[in-house]
């Protein structure tokens, strides 16, 4: 049902009228200028008075984008020039009260600067957006540019018609650490129309594919599988929630299709259960894992990598279904819906620690498992311990230990939707 309501509302976007017929709004974009410099890129535009803003970037594919108050378009085309960084310039109402800009960008590049300039005599209120060239090394930008939010900006009559676009319906939980976040209110969660949460466990692997082996010949799979039943009753027993597994015996299941099973069931959390394994046996410590275009580091990269080819040990070719997600409804669902599994996350490793659980040095990471790429549900990936670690194998063939991740897990979960439930009230 929320697939199908994003799909409506992508819908409507396509529909939508031309900016320039949505008249009456106090505030207009005059112009949109581009300037190519040695040192940077420098986006200037004009507006009909001061107001606020907010800027950031969007990756994969790289965008430009500029939140303002509901305003006119009276720009025209903007020139982007075929050897500058910017490429198609693209406009539109977001939600009642904000519009949005958004440029591709040609190449990679990050923000240097996003300030207004005043009117002063014969010129207008502008916002400057200076850009520079990432150079080797440097990671794309996260940070966001600006003061606007969604409770500050114009509520206008105009504004309110059937071009309103919808976020998921849950309410979303503000991580103060999460900077490029736009702050953006949705709707209600699911647990207040009287039904329990959903939780989602999806067991790693599966089937033909075994995952980790470890020395002993210890299957990741398996150890996946026990942890979800675990877990599942663990959770089943506090009577807060409802709870289901994407396999419940030794079977496989393609990478998107356990997304889907999440989305398709309304899935409030999902949680999919692994464990690591690298070519030091001396490593351990478990570890959590949320989506970013960007992995925190090069293990995480390569366990990504390991991870996302699951599908080619079937025969299944992934890299020919996993369809971008384009659209700008979906690109801020998918931000608030990453904005929650960090959050998630945070509190599941504070409850780890509390539990005396052994935990990476670092172990909350970032990178893009394809099971944690669904736009509308809060997704996590926890890796419980190393498949290369013969003391850590022993302890998660252990029911009474996995019954302490399993409850580290749960107080997590517990201190997630106490945070929802506060953000919707």
């Amino acid at each position: 049902m929320r697939f199908l309501t994003l799909f409506i509302a992508i819908l409507t976007i396509v529909v939508l009228p031309a900016p320039q017929a949505l008249a009456n709004n106090d505030l207009s974009v005059n112009s949109l200028r581009i300037g190519t410099h040695p040192d940077k890129t420098r986006v200037v535009v004009e507006l009909s008075r001061k107001t606020d803003f907010r800027v950031f970037l969007l990756q994969n594919p790289a965008r430009l984008v500029i939140d303002l108050p509901a305003f006119d378009w009276r720009a025209g085309t903007p020139q982007t020039g075929q050897a500058g960084m910017l490429g198609a310039v693209r406009n539109g109402l977001l939600q009642p009260g904000i519009s949005r800009i958004v440029a591709d960008l040609k190449t990679p590049a990050y923000i240097q600067s996003a300030f207004l300039l005043p009117a002063g005599p014969g010129v207008p209120d502008r916002l400057v957006i200076d850009m520079a060239r990432l150079s080797g090394g440097q990671t794309a930008d996260e940070r966001t540019f600006g003061t606007l939010t969604s409770a500050g900006a114009i509520n206008n009559p105009a504004s309110s018609r059937e071009q309103t676009l919808k976020l998921p319906a849950r309410a979303q939980v503000i991580v103060e650490e999460e900077t490029r976040s736009a702050p953006v209110k949705s709707s209600p969660p699911p647990q207040t129309s009287g039904k329990k949460p959903l939780i989602v466990i999806d067991a790693g692997h599966g089937g033909q594919d075994p995952g980790a082996i470890a020395a002993d010949g210890t299957q990741e799979k398996n150890i996946t599988l026990a942890a979800a039943r675990d877990l599942k009753r663990e959770l089943e027993d506090t009577g807060r929630y409802r709870v289901h597994l994407t396999r419940d015996r030794d079977i496989f299941i393609k990478l998107q299709d356990r997304v889907k099973i999440a989305r398709d069931k309304g899935a409030d959390l999902f949680i999919s259960l692994h464990a690591d394994s690298v070519n030091k046996p001396d490593v351990k410590g478990a570890s959590i894992y949320t989506l970013s275009n960007t992995a925190s580091d090069a293990q995480t990269a390569k366990l990504a990598t390991r991870e996302n080819q699951a599908d080619l040990i079937a025969g299944v070719d992934l890299s020919h279904e996993d369809k971008e997600v384009a659209n700008i409804l979906i690109d801020l669902a998918m931000r608030d819906t990453m904005n929650q599994s960090k959050f998630f996350a945070n509190a599941v490793v504070r409850e780890a620690k509390n539990g005396g659980i052994q935990l990476l040095e670092k172990p909350h990471r970032f990178a893009g498992f394809a099971v944690l790429k669904a736009p509308d549900t809060p997704s996590v990936l926890i890796e419980m311990g190393f498949m290369s670690n013969s003391r850590e194998v022993s302890q998660l063939t252990s029911p009474a230990y996995r019954k302490k991740i399993a409850r580290a897990i749960i107080e997590g979960v517990d201190g997630y939707f106490a945070k929802v439930r506060k953000s919707a009230d």
